[in-house]
């Protein structure tokens, strides 16, 4: 068997708790427990957390795998190289992509594969040799992101190839980030391409929303511009810059990782409420700053960077006094927001710095999520299991990419056992 549903088994430590008052059973005991503060502010909610946990011990949520897709050896077909993308259908058909293999799979809502597509090469209809990231659309359109030939190409729901267009518009732009609602909305982050013969400027990110067909139709908002780090006058690794991530409802979350604070946009785009939590930042100190310079000249060193071209990239290195707030953050089951928190440089192991290609992402991610309530209030902390990379909620359930001991990669779907009913909320 190549994939199988499994019987419920409980995966412990997965989450830590989230309580009643997502999306049903707002009056739990534990709400009465909470220490923020709510005011309103000219028609917007001010949502300000202490570093307390709202749920307690009875409150706890569990995740059990439902099912597993992949196999160490045997069909090919089940044999995953290096999964990229994934998305469930609305009739439960699941499609994957894979960087390795250069494809396009769709498995039934079972498991069971039913067709790839999908040809190496860079044509139209070709895909190439990098990442290939997944989008569902409206009317279960699926948009494959080929960075290679930097072109996206449009299937239907049944794998046939409709087009292809630019990943980037016209006009001198590049491409951050994307994003799609249940609504089917697609967004993209677009920033100016900066290069070094033009002085740095302080420019704006636009947040657009494009159509199937890769036409940008609104802008939804303008952001400062990311950075994580700049090889400008020397290193400088930055600690803050903008993060987005759609609401399922079609509105959006948006915050810079220098402070620990979200606006939450509706649908028509206005604020809506704006939620915070106070925590200490992690300093860049000494210690820090030791690790993160031992880091890069591990790396320089894997680049045969010369001793002397070394010397100088270290004299013109550049550190931020505090570590960003937060690492990223996703929208979760029944309007939760889950916010990843840092992992300082220091923390890393030599296994985890032998291993790492470069400085980037910048900073590392640690494997503790925050979790905030529809209303915005902190319920407390979350561990990622381990093994499991890349998650993503959709629904109910959580699908992710799990490593054996071999590093042969599976698709993974979990539901949440004691997630309350829509009718009892």
């Amino acid at each position: 068997m190549h994939t199988r549903p499994i019987r419920p088994c409980l995966i412990p430590v997965w989450i830590a708790a989230l309580i009643g008052t997502v999306g049903c059973a707002g009056e739990s005991q534990s709400a009465a427990e909470w220490d923020g503060t709510m005011r309103d502010s000219a028609g917007i909610l001010i949502v300000e957390n202490n570093d307390v946990p709202l749920w307690g011990e009875e409150d706890r949520w569990t995740f059990s795998e439902v099912l597993r897709i992949g196999t160490l050896e045997g069909d090919p077909e089940y044999q995953f190289g290096r999964i990229s993308g994934f998305v469930p259908l609305s009739d439960g058909r699941i499609a994957v992509t894979d960087n390795m293999a250069h494809n396009l799979r769709f498995f039934s809502p079972e498991g069971v594969h039913e067709r790839t597509v999908g040809t190496t090469g860079s044509g139209p209809k070709d895909f190439g040799s990098r990442r290939l990231n997944l989008l569902r659309g409206p009317g279960d359109t699926l948009l494959v992101m080929d960075w290679a030939n930097l072109q996206t190409h449009r299937f239907t729901p049944d794998g046939e190839w409709l087009e292809s267009w630019r990943i980037a518009p016209e006009g001198g732009l590049r491409v951050w980030g994307w994003d799609t609602a249940p609504s089917g909305l697609i967004i993209n982050l677009l920033t100016p391409v900066q290069t070094p013969d033009i002085a740095a400027s302080d420019t704006l990110d636009a947040v657009v929303v494009r159509g199937v067909r890769g036409h940008i139709l609104d802008t939804l908002m303008w952001l400062p511009s990311a950075r994580s780090f700049s090889m400008r006058g020397g290193l400088r690794l930055y600690s803050g810059g903008p993060v987005f991530d759609l609401r399922w409802d079609g509105g959006l979350v948006t915050g810079r990782s220098d402070r620990y604070r979200f606006e939450w946009y509706d649908a028509n785009g206005d604020l809506e409420r704006i939620v915070s939590l106070r925590r200490d930042k992690i300093p860049f100190d000494d210690r820090e700053q030791a690790a993160c310079m031992d880091l890069l000249e591990s790396v320089w060193k894997r680049w045969d960077v010369s001793p002397t071209q070394m010397a100088l990239w270290k004299s013109t290195t550049h550190f931020e006094e505090f570590y960003p707030a937060f690492r990223s953050f996703m929208n979760g089951p029944r309007g939760t927001l889950w916010v990843q928190q840092v992992r300082p440089t220091s923390d890393l192991t030599p296994e985890e710095v032998a291993s790492e290609s470069g400085v980037y992402p910048w900073p590392y991610g640690s494997t503790d999520w925050d979790v905030f309530d529809r209303e915005g209030r902190y319920l407390g902390v979350v561990e990622k299991p381990p093994n499991i990379q890349g998650f993503q909620f959709f629904g109910d359930k959580l699908y992710g990419v799990w490593e054996d001991d071999f590093d042969v990669q599976y698709l993974i779907v979990m539901q949440i056992d004691g997630l309350p009913t829509v009718e009892e909320g």
